[in-house]
């Protein structure tokens, strides 16, 4: 199961540094703005970069890509037009939208957290690490990352189970997701996501790697299994509009590669994941 498929994270040779080693931007460093879920970019669709506006005035520091800086700034003065963070699955190339989207994740949660939740008090920017800071009662808070698990499930007939959510903007076939609950392992947010959403059983569960998932805040946790028992769907109308029981020759794929969702997909289409060897 070493195949890849590049997900969106996946930009090697390059590498993201996200160590917090705060500088003053320079030439050739990317300037990232955001409203709501909007990238501010120029009219040709490209990323400011220092050299564009020198003369702004407040920089925030985010991280960066080799040797090169990316950084928080609000909407320019300068002309310029909106793309939806969703576009930055396919943007090009491809290391620049995952910067944009792994910017935005930072921004959203600097955003929601500008007051502190234990006493209401404005928050600030730690100075050591990256993260919030309650100056009147101390309480710091990190960047929010939550647990969810990507399931591919195989039947005795070599089928994986497939679905429709109900209310998404996504429409394509996706694998069982969810997020983990509190007192539960990663394991067991499998086995019970799997269950509540189509009424299969599992077993014999095979961890495939993990994604960083900005879109959500989310670390994604892949895992393949195989049907415990019937594999009839007992379908979750409230999560899901459709469940299917797919072969490796069915349109299911999804329009780019940038998820785990679809590499997954495409590893089980390709044969490279069957009942017997789960």
């Amino acid at each position: 199961m070493g195949i890849l498929f590049y997900m969106i994270q996946d930009i090697y040779p390059l590498k993201l540094h996200n160590e917090y080693l705060p500088r003053s931007p320079r030439q050739g460093d990317y300037l990232f703005a955001f409203a709501g879920s909007q990238v501010i970019v120029k009219p040709d669709e490209t990323f400011f970069r220092y050299e564009d506006l020198a003369a702004y005035s407040s920089f925030v520091y985010l991280f960066e890509i080799n040797s090169t800086g990316f950084f928080l700034i609000e909407e320019p003065e300068a002309a310029h037009v909106s793309l939806n963070i969703r576009q930055m699955r396919s943007y090009k190339p491809k290391h620049l939208g995952f910067a944009a989207v792994t910017a935005w994740q930072l921004y959203t949660w600097m955003n929601d957290n500008q007051y502190c939740g234990r006493c209401s008090y404005p928050m600030v920017r730690h100075k050591k690490e990256r993260a919030m800071r309650c100056e009147r009662c101390g309480n710091i808070v990190y960047p929010k990352i939550s647990p969810a698990v990507i399931v591919g499930v195989v039947n005795e007939k070599n089928q994986i189970l497939v679905t429709k959510f109900a209310h998404s903007t996504y429409k394509h076939y996706a694998l069982i997701s969810g997020f983990a609950e509190i007192g539960e392992t990663i394991e067991e947010t499998v086995i019970r996501e799997v269950k509540e959403e189509t009424g299969v059983d599992v077993e014999h569960l095979h961890y495939y790697k993990c994604q960083p998932w900005a879109f959500s805040s989310t670390m994604l946790f892949g895992f393949f299994c195989r049907v415990k028992g019937d594999d009839r769907i007992t379908l979750d109308e409230n999560e899901l509009k459709e469940a299917i029981w797919a072969e490796r020759t069915d349109d299911i794929e999804s329009p780019d590669n940038s998820s785990l969702t679809s590499e997954m997909i495409r590893l089980f289409r390709k044969g490279m994941v069957s009942f017997d060897e789960l």
